[in-house]
Order: C-alpha cells, then sequence, then structure tokens
C-alpha cells in the first residue's frame, strides 16, 4: 500500500467522501465492459509510415492500389473545364493548354500526389535564376515550360516562418534530389499538389506536415486483408478435393519397402488419369475428400467492400461490377462519388489550377483580364437519349419563359444560341449564325399580324382588301388590335394557315379527290379550346423564324386519314407545333382529344369505299403561316366548302 505524505512528511489519511475514477464511459462489473476483464480496452492505435518502396512495390504490383490512385486523378480532370470568355481568347486558351499538356500534367501532378504524399509543377519562365521570387508582370510568351515532380525527387528548404510573407509555411526554397548542382527553386514558381492532410500535433516531421500522407496509408490494412482473403481463396481451390488412400499394412510395409508403396500409389494414380480406375487390394480403400467452401465468396465481397468504403470510391467503379441488389442501378453511388468529386475540384484543385492560371493567362493573351473564368463541366456521361430528353426540358423553359416576356427576345435568343454551340450537338451552328445577314427588326416594316382579316381569312399582302384607302394594313390590324384588346378569357381557336395550299391541291387533284378545301381555307389547328383563356396571356411561338412562319421541311413520317365523322386529312410530324400547342394548353386551355397530332384537312367528301392507304401522302414542303388568334366558332361546319 502506497502511503501519500504532506509536506511536512506527515501520512495524509484518505478521505470517505472521494470516489476513485478509473475512466469515463460505459462500464458493467457484471459482464467485465468497461473493466480490465475487457479486452477491447488494450486496443491502442498505431501507425507506421510506409517508406518509398513499400508504396511504389504497392502501386506496381496490386491492381486494386493502382486503380484506387488513378481513378479519382484522372476522374478529377477526365471532362475538364468550359473557359467563360471571348471565342478567339477561348481559342488560345485551349491551343496553350494543348501545347503545354496542362491537362496531362495536372493529371499526373494529382495522381503522384496520391500515391508519393505530395507533388508540385514547376513553371519554368526561361530565365537564368529560378531562386528569384517569379516575374510580377507577365507578358506574352513568358511560360516556356511545365515539369512535374513527385515529392521524393525535391528536397525542402527550412520553412518561412514569417507570418507577413505571403509564403509563410512553405519552405524558402526547393530543390531537385538528384541534381547536386541545382540552384534553388523560389515556392513561387512551384504549384504544389499536397497528399492526404497530416495534422500539425508536434509528432510530424516537417516534410510530412506540408507535403501529406499517401492515399495508400489509409487504405492499406483494408485492401491486404481483402488481397489475403482471395489469394487464400485462390489456394484452396487446389486443395478443393483431396484423394486419401487406406492401405492395409501401410505402416509395416512403408518401414520395409518404400519403394514397393510408392510404385503401388502410382500405379493407382496413372490408373485414375487414364484409365478412370482405381486399382486396389481387397482390404484397401479410396475416398474423395472436398472442403466446403460456402461463405467464402460472400467474405471477399465483403472485404472488397470495406475496400470501395475506405477508397471512397464505389465498388461498381473500383470493381467493375454491376450494381447489386433488387431494382438497383448504381445512380445513387455514382452521384455520391460525383458529388466526391465536385468537391475536391472545387476545395483541392481549384486553387491549385488558379496558380497555373495566374501564369498561363497572360502568357497566352498579354493580359490577364478579371472577366475570364472557367467552370467545371460535368462528370456524368449522359447517352443520345438523355441528351434529347434535356434539351426537350430546355425547349419547353424557354418557351415558358418566352410567354412571360420576362426576358427579351433578342437576347434569350442569343443565350439559347450559345446554350447550342456549347453543347456540341449542333455542329456547323455557330458558323452558319454568322454568316446569317442581320435579322434585326425594323420598326419600318409590317407586322404579320395585320396580314389578316377578323374572320381569320389570310389574304395575299399586295391584295387591296388587305390595306385601307391609302395603302397602310391599318383596317386589317386595327380589327385584329379590337379583339385582342379585349382580354377577358373566352373559348379561343389558333390555326396557322398553309401559304403554299396551290401545292396541296394540286397534289390532291392529281390523286382522284374530286374536290378539296380552297386554298384559302387550308390550315393546321394549333388550339381549339372550349374552355375560357386570356389570349394575351399565350405569348409567341419561341420556333417560328422572323416572318412568324413554321416550315415543315420534305419528307418524314406523313400519312392520309380519316378523321372524325367524314374528314380525309394529310397528317405530318411537326415538333414545333406540337410543343406550342401543349404551351398554350399549360397556359390555361383545352382540347377534345386525348393527343394533340398535327394535320391539315384536305375534304369532307372523299366517298368511304376509297382505299387511302394506296394514296402516297404528300412529301413535299409545308409553310405555315403566322398564328392567327380568333373566338373559337362552334358552327363552323356550315361554313366550309369545296371546290
Amino acid at each position: 500500500m502506497v502511503t501519500i505524505l504532506d509536506a511536512r512528511g506527515n501520512p495524509i489519511a484518505p478521505r470517505s467522501n472521494v470516489v476513485r475514477m478509473h475512466r469515463d464511459g460505459l462500464a458493467n462489473l457484471v459482464s467485465g465492459a468497461g473493466t480490465s476483464r475487457d479486452r477491447s480496452i488494450f486496443d491502442l492505435w498505431s501507425f507506421m509510415a510506409m517508406d518509398q518502396q513499400q508504396l511504389m512495390a504497392a502501386y506496381r504490383s496490386n491492381w486494386l492500389v493502382g486503380k484506387i490512385v488513378d481513378i479519382p486523378a484522372e476522374d478529377m480532370v477526365r471532362e475538364w473545364r468550359n473557359w467563360q470568355a471571348e471565342k478567339d481568347q477561348i481559342e488560345k486558351l485551349e491551343e496553350a493548354e494543348r501545347k503545354f499538356g496542362i491537362v496531362g500534367k495536372v493529371q499526373s501532378a494529382l495522381a503522384l500526389s496520391r500515391l508519393c504524399g505530395g507533388a508540385a509543377i514547376l513553371l519554368g519562365f526561361g530565365d537564368v535564376n529560378p531562386s528569384m521570387p517569379r516575374p510580377s508582370s507577365i507578358g506574352l510568351d513568358a511560360l516556356k515550360y511545365v515539369h512535374v515532380f513527385n515529392r521524393f525527387e525535391l528536397s525542402l528548404g527550412e520553412k518561412n516562418k514569417d507570418i507577413t510573407s505571403p509564403w509563410y509555411g512553405h519552405p524558402q526554397y526547393f530543390r531537385i534530389a538528384s541534381d547536386y548542382q541545382s540552384v534553388p527553386i523560389h515556392p513561387s514558381r512551384m504549384v504544389v499538389f499536397p497528399g492526404a492532410p497530416v495534422p500539425n500535433m508536434g509528432m510530424t516531421t516537417w516534410e510530412d506536415q506540408f507535403w501529406g500522407d499517401s492515399v495508400i496509408q489509409r487504405v492499406d490494412r483494408a485492401v491486404k486483408n481483402a488481397v489475403k482473403a482471395n489469394d487464400g481463396f485462390a489456394r484452396l481451390i487446389d486443395e478443393a478435393k483431396i484423394d486419401v488412400y487406406r492401405m492395409a499394412g501401410f505402416m509395416e510395409q512403408l518401414a520395409a519397402n518404400e519403394a514397393t508403396v510408392r510404385q503401388r500409389v502410382e500405379y493407382t494414380d496413372a490408373g485414375k488419369s487414364s484409365l478412370r480406375g482405381v486399382f486396389l487390394d481387397k482390404d484397401d480403400e479410396f475416398i474423395q475428400r472436398q472442403l466446403t467452401l460456402t461463405g467464402m465468396p460472400e467474405m471477399i465481397e465483403c472485404l472488397m467492400a470495406v475496400v470501395a468504403g475506405a477508397a471512397d470510391i464505389p465498388a461498381t467503379r473500383l470493381l467493375g461490377r454491376a450494381p447489386q441488389g433488387m431494382n438497383a442501378t448504381g445512380e445513387g453511388d455514382e452521384k455520391n462519388y460525383h458529388t466526391m468529386i465536385r468537391s475536391k475540384q472545387r476545395l483541392y484543385l481549384a486553387p491549385t489550377i488558379d496558380r497555373i492560371d495566374d501564369v498561363l493567362i497572360p502568357s497566352v493573351l498579354g493580359t490577364d483580364p478579371a472577366s475570364i473564368s472557367y467552370v467545371w463541366n460535368s462528370l456524368a456521361i449522359i447517352s443520345d437519349k438523355e441528351r434529347a430528353e434535356i434539351e426537350n426540358m430546355e425547349a419547353d423553359t424557354v418557351s415558358k419563359i418566352v410567354s412571360t416576356g420576362l426576358v427579351p427576345d433578342p437576347a434569350l435568343s442569343k443565350a439559347v444560341q450559345n446554350r447550342m454551340i456549347e453543347s456540341q450537338r449542333w455542329p456547323g451552328l455557330e458558323q452558319a449564325i454568322e454568316e446569317l445577314p442581320d435579322m434585326s427588326f425594323d420598326p419600318g416594316s409590317e407586322d404579320p399580324s395585320a396580314l389578316t382579316q377578323p374572320n381569320g381569312k389570310e389574304v395575299d399582302p399586295t391584295s387591296p382588301t388587305a390595306q385601307g384607302p391609302s395603302g397602310s394594313p391599318a383596317p386589317a390590324r386595327a380589327a385584329n388590335d379590337a379583339w385582342l384588346a379585349d382580354a377577358s378569357p373566352r373559348p379561343l381557336y389558333v390555326q396557322r394557315k398553309i401559304l403554299n395550299a396551290a401545292d396541296l391541291v394540286d397534289w390532291a387533284k392529281a390523286n382522284g379527290f374530286a374536290s378539296t378545301l380552297a386554298a384559302t381555307d387550308m390550315h393546321v389547328t394549333v388550339l381549339y379550346s372550349r374552355a375560357p383563356v386570356d389570349p394575351m396571356k399565350m405569348g409567341r411561338d419561341w420556333s417560328e423564324d422572323e416572318k412568324g412562319r413554321i416550315i415543315v421541311r420534305p419528307g418524314g413520317p406523313r400519312a392520309i386519314e380519316r378523321l372524325g365523322e367524314n374528314a380525309v386529312v394529310l397528317r405530318f410530324v411537326a415538333p414545333s407545333l406540337e410543343y406550342r400547342h401543349r404551351d398554350l394548353i399549360e397556359a390555361g386551355g383545352s382540347h377534345d382529344y386525348d393527343e394533340y397530332r398535327p394535320h391539315v384537312t384536305l375534304s369532307y367528301t372523299v366517298p368511304d369505299d376509297v382505299d387511302l392507304d394506296a394514296i402516297k401522302p404528300f412529301n413535299g414542303e409545308l409553310v405555315f403561316g403566322p398564328e392567327i388568334f380568333e373566338p373559337l366558332d362552334l358552327d363552323w361546319k356550315v361554313k366550309v366548302s369545296e371546290e
């Protein structure tokens, strides 16, 4: 028993109200949890640093380690970035990136930082004294070379402890370790890619604090467990089936004549191999024992999942396997992984890239405009079908924005054009737009809506009936404006007249139609809404050209069909009309049918016995004029005439 003395040497009696504290946490004297009988209280964390040889051996000899190092580094630069600048500036910057191999060297630096625990890129300016800070002003073609080094190829100078220096915490200089005559390199010329962070807790070296750890250090135990289980399972396969021979008097015969025993066994094996039979004496036995390997694949799968978790890479990406689980698609794992990669791009890669850009941009352009920036491209690789669905949704969004009138049409048109060009799904679009003449709006030009009469009949722009006595389109325009000025909700009919109806009439006559609707009456219905709507809230059709027309190109799916009671129509595919119809429905309009199918009515008098399937549909161009808004006329059938 230990006696505690006071300052004078007198023993101190223990106080009865003092409770001795062993440790915090849960303790149970009966079960032994938290007491000296609990073996877990002796668990201690230990750290054994892997040297350069071990890191290289693991990377070169094990496929798991290689993928853990390479996959994130490749994915961080796989889709690279999208410059936000003028077209000529972007072309120069991208050419410089190709010239210096920026993408490949950044990927190499990332992989080396993950493998070795740190790497750096040297930016060379061609000057003779790299120990000095980099030039304060970067001129045109100042950047001469870009080199990559891992941490073991560089030696560090003393730590900069001047808190007023922008290079506080960095080494005073770098040296290339393999070149004993190299001059010191100032840290402003080095772009450092650190490894896994190492906290500064006084128990690590200055170099480890600056560079960091290799990612292999953290996944080493998990990888070794998985490799050990996999190798052990592979070795068990050779011993999965064992032949057992029982011979009468085996031990006595072995002691007396070992060669005879061995020869006897060899004969038995030879017979089993060549004749598929076993030669035995009456008292001998032959047994095959098979190991049970049940549960081994599941155990290996579990250990591989631990490796994937330690590496922060989905098993589908790391192991190259299909998603597991009922109805599993792997989208959740992929999304989480892309989130991790995006986080590393913003928090880890972007600061290093910015240091490269501080030199690259002025070296390429001669100046460093503040307006130049970049955004990381999406990591997801989507199919053509998914791209088409995205563009469809974007087109719907644009149509809704147009209908609100919140964004001026020229500005929105320019934004949509840029979006289509940057998507790279419309080859030649940018050049085609540049070659177009200026289509800016002329205030003195005629309004296409002036070319319609109040009853919706389209007229020839040169016809006197379309103009007033003075030759102006004022009467027709005034009639339309008067109807639209009263914006109270009402049933609405929207149509587009077919401007080349004469071609359609000629085709119909040539194919045996006795009569057709008048050319001036042929049209395509865009909306037939019995529900009252405000026409002023219907917006404009985003897909029409500068003259308000919709042009359906020749060819494509077309059919001659019967519709309703006795109408014969030309059906065709026109996504722009379908999108417009859907916009009008979303704005409050209604439709009598479950599905909108663009068509032009040809005739109401075709006999029932005519085989429409035998008629080849009109395959030419269809040109539809501007949209015509008018009150819904429920008695329209009595006004139909044919000629």
